[in-house]
């Protein structure tokens, strides 16, 4: 019998988040899912708002597959960069909220902040050099099916419903999957929202119908498309 293949990330049970995921189970209620396609996308790459702390967590328990997703390298390091990540960056900066609240719980989170994202099957992102490792590592999971969710917004000054502006980054990943497997990956729009309890699914688009486009360009595109799914499905 051959082997199984195993999802190359994380490469070892996480059992504090089995423990977590239960307990937010019952209070993350399931969404309505509104899928466009005839089946869930595989071997893809998904783009979608981020959604405030919670989205991510939402997405993972509720969404109708199994995924991995890009996140902060900083949630995968060390004690002082999981806290200075949640104090400084998620809590102070995203969510706008006080230092001294914002101190407490990103102390307390960041206890046990990197199993529960290991347990996410969370890909490390890098604004250097180290881009490169997020590119192989996403390449290794869509290789065995498992679709990888990006939320490509920028969020510097905080979390919105409609989207302003995205970042390149999610290009370059699918361009150099493109390339090494001479192949079109899927790029499916997603939007999630925990409070009205939807997931909507979008069709995919391919950077083979935006040829000759520039990144800039291809992100503009693709944030008409995550914002479109908004006001059709989430704000009216």
């Amino acid at each position: 019998m051959a082997k199984k293949e195993k999802y190359v990330y994380p490469k070892k049970p996480q059992p504090i988040f089995g423990f977590v995921k239960f307990i937010l189970r019952l209070f993350i209620h399931k969404p309505k899912i509104i899928n466009l396609n005839d089946e869930y996308p595989s071997e893809a790459l998904i783009i979608a708002p981020h959604r405030g702390k919670w989205g991510p967590m939402f997405m993972h328990i509720h969404a109708p597959i199994r995924h991995g997703f890009i996140g902060a390298y900083q949630m995968l390091g060390t004690y002082k960069e999981r806290f200075h990540y949640l104090r400084d960056v998620l809590y102070m900066q995203k969510l706008h909220r006080k230092k001294f609240p914002s101190t407490l719980k990103a102390a307390f989170e960041a206890i046990f902040s990197k199993g529960i994202y290991r347990g996410m099957h969370l890909i490390p992102s890098y604004d250097d050099i180290r881009f490169i490792n997020t590119i192989n590592l996403v390449g290794k999971n869509l290789k065995i099916g498992l679709p990888i969710v990006v939320f490509p917004e920028d969020s510097n000054k905080g979390y919105d419903d409609e989207l302003r502006r995205l970042n390149p980054g999610f290009v370059k990943i699918v361009e150099t999957y493109n390339r090494r497997n001479n192949c079109d990956l899927p790029i499916y729009p997603m939007y999630q929202h925990l409070k009205k309890k939807i997931i909507v699914i979008d069709k995919p688009f391919y950077l083979s119908e935006l040829k000759g486009k520039s990144n800039e360009e291809i992100c503009e595109y693709s944030l008409k498309r995550i914002n479109k799914l908004y006001h059709e499905y989430i704000a009216k």
